[in-house]
């Protein structure tokens, strides 16, 4: 009798050791697999899908792992969903963003699904002083994404009509980032700015947090008080966060939807923000002169590029061979006047110059010479133009690269 009872205590044992890989937690069942898998288990099962998006090594992330596991959290999740989850960086997670256009503005993240696939929820749980306010945090999203009147399917319609509650804008933000839809995130930007206008509150953890997460423009009065103020961020946060929301701001502003409508004079007060945060100013110009240059453009303004270029070539900065030939092709295609073309040979000797010894025979240098030739052509130079060209021609040949580009300019150049 006792050996029976032994093997039956032995027999349970391993059936309870098993439960966890058949995903028989007290906590969410997950489902394993990818995209197209959950989805047809969703559609099988009529039941929307429910994902949560992790980060390895991420501290909040492991502070809703035991959240996640807790019976309370896994009676309300898995009657009612289909759920999944995966690691940020797994391949299934490079999948789903390329197939849904989406980014990850922060972790942890819930995405919801219908049975169908189509996104219908999104959310950033936060985290909880009490274990039962964390589990009733978690089981609120859930909540939320089965009511179709208080989803983020539903945001853009609130905004439209007027909704300006902090936690709506801060929440419609982060879902607006995510979609990677900027315009509508510059009209939530702009939002912000009219509810959050006291000093204290831009200073406070939820302006700071705006700040760092959600603006992405410059002119933006919150961006505007956060560079005029850095001394107050700094004292109030550490520095690192500081520096890291003044780049993301920059970043977003120099890259995004209002880029091509920013003056000289913005962009030159975007550097000088740079050098505030405590970039050097080489550092500051390297990642501002490109813009500055579209924006003299914009503006027909050629000599104001021709002098911000020299400028930038005398303020010690290295300039590769790479950037002037690349640069030299800009000035070539985007010029309104030609007042650069004198600068041309000045900048091909020092863009040859700046050839190390194993690029002499390479297609970045055949490329000079055919910018030099198309300077020498709109100067009216045609022998220069020819000998350039050809100087161009013989390299690319060398170099084993196709050489029809350099074959047209000399066709180009005899018919002329």
């Amino acid at each position: 009798m006792r050996i029976k009872v032994h093997f039956l205590l032995i027999l349970l044992f391993a059936v309870y050791s098993l439960l966890p890989l058949f995903g028989q937690t007290n906590g969410i069942r997950f489902n394993q697999g990818d995209l197209q898998k959950i989805k047809s288990l969703a559609k099988g099962a009529k039941k929307p899908i429910f994902l949560e998006i992790y980060l390895n090594g991420c501290p909040h992330c492991e502070a809703i792992k035991p959240i996640l596991a807790e019976k309370e959290v896994g009676n309300f999740y898995n009657p009612r969903f289909i759920n999944w989850k995966v690691e940020a960086n797994s391949a299934e997670s490079k999948a789903l963003q390329k197939s849904l256009e989406i980014t990850y503005p922060e972790f942890p993240m819930f995405i919801f699904f219908d049975a169908e696939g189509k996104l219908i929820h999104f959310a950033t749980p936060s985290e909880r002083s009490s274990k039962q306010d964390f589990v009733e945090e978690v089981i609120s999203h859930g909540k939320i994404a089965l009511n179709p009147s208080l989803r983020t399917e539903t945001y853009a319609e609130r905004f439209k009509k007027g909704d300006l509650d902090l936690m709506f804008l801060i929440n419609f933000g982060k879902y607006a980032k995510m979609r990677k839809d900027n315009q509508q995130l510059l009209a939530i930007n702009d939002a912000l700015a009219q509810i959050i206008t006291q000093p204290s509150d831009m200073t406070s953890q939820a302006g700071f947090y705006v700040l760092q997460r959600l603006v992405n423009d410059y002119e933006n009065p919150l961006a505007q008080y956060f560079f005029n103020h850095l001394d107050e961020f700094r004292a109030k946060y550490p520095a690192k966060d500081v520096q890291e929301a003044g780049e993301s701001i920059l970043y977003q502003s120099l890259y995004g939807p209002k880029a091509e409508t920013y003056s000289v004079k913005l962009i030159q007060q975007m550097r000088e923000s740079m050098e505030k945060l405590g970039f050097s100013p080489q550092a500051a110009a390297s990642r501002t002169l490109l813009k500055e240059l579209e924006a003299y453009f914009r503006s027909q303004n050629t000599l104001g590029a021709v002098k911000r270029f020299n400028e930038y070539r005398k303020s010690g900065v290295t300039v590769g061979a790479a950037d002037y030939a690349y640069l030299m092709r800009y000035f070539n295609e985007k010029a309104t006047e030609s007042v650069y073309l004198p600068e041309m040979p000045l900048w091909a000797v020092d863009a040859l110059n700046a050839v190390s010894t194993q690029e002499q025979t390479s297609a970045l240098v055949a490329d000079i010479y055919l910018e030099l030739s198309v300077a020498y052509q709109k100067m009216n130079k045609k022998e220069m133009a020819i000998s350039s060209i050809q100087e161009g021609l013989e390299i690319a040949k060398h170099a084993k690269v196709d050489t029809k580009k350099y074959e047209a300019q000399l066709q180009k150049l005899k018919m002329l």
